[in-house]
């Protein structure tokens, strides 16, 4: 009996250590964003006499450099160009819009397994009343969806009140996690809000990058994608399929 109590003691430890070392990575993620956040040079100015546009996502719409990836775009687009943020941003251009726009990875929302509403200090800098739209690419991260829903709900209402003036765009999953997608939908129908699906491209190989794709840098050098994790991200038809999703969504654009 008492070896059994021990046994489960034990379990009951290993369980809180893991907890503990779960807060304390979230913990270090906000701090290592915060960070980035404010040794950021990037000036944000939105004007009242152009069309603002603001993408907030993870990787898919933003990633910076490192080992596996080269350029600081959309992974795994082979180029700026073809990232679904400058499509969409090409596609407005082309409506005869004067844009001003910017993005920002916000991954570290996702990677929060609690008290997400911690890291909108990384995106106060962008909102304004001035912006006209904002695209949310935000999901397939998060692995702790206890509060998934909620959390969603307070970052629309958080951007909502931001920027009361601008057209939220809620973009579905790339990937499938249960019913995560089905949750961002259900907030974007509280919360009176655009939701575009991507479940036409979800989960397929076609639309995703894969190993031995061509992919360039910021100098044009070109680069095999080898890392299992960029090759799951979208392929440049999936970037173009996420971007026309989105442009036939906006309000009086087509």
């Amino acid at each position: 009996m008492c070896c059994g109590y021990v046994v489960i003691k034990f379990i009951a430890h290993e369980n809180s250590q893991n907890q503990r070392i779960s807060d304390l990575q979230g913990e270090v993620s906000v701090l290592s964003a915060s960070l980035n956040a404010y040794m950021s040079t990037e000036k944000v100015e939105w004007f009242d006499d152009t069309f603002n546009y603001l993408a907030i996502g993870n990787s898919i719409t933003k990633h910076g450099t490192g080992d596996s990836w080269w350029n600081e775009v959309g992974m795994a687009a082979t180029d700026e160009e073809h990232d679904y943020y400058h499509l969409v941003l090409k596609g407005l251009e082309s409506q005869g819009k004067n844009v001003t726009s910017y993005v920002q990875n916000f991954a570290t929302w996702e990677a929060q397994s609690k008290d997400r509403d911690e890291t909108f200090m990384l995106i106060d800098s962008y909102l304004d009343d001035e912006i006209d739209l904002v695209t949310i690419q935000l999901g397939e991260n998060a692995s702790d969806l206890t509060t998934f829903k909620e959390d969603y709900i307070s970052l629309i209402n958080y951007i909502k009140q931001k920027a009361p003036k601008a057209q939220l765009i809620i973009v579905g999953d790339f990937w499938e996690n249960g019913n995560r997608d089905s949750m961002k939908e259900a907030v974007a129908s509280e919360c009176e809000v655009t939701y575009v699906s991507l479940a036409k491209i979800k989960n397929n190989t076609d639309y995703q990058c894969g190993v031995g794709a061509i992919v360039y840098d910021a100098q044009g050098n070109e680069h095999t994608v080898e890392h299992e994790g960029v090759a799951a991200h979208p392929n440049n038809r999936a970037m173009e399929y996420i971007a026309n999703t989105i442009l036939n969504n906006v309000h009086g654009s087509r």
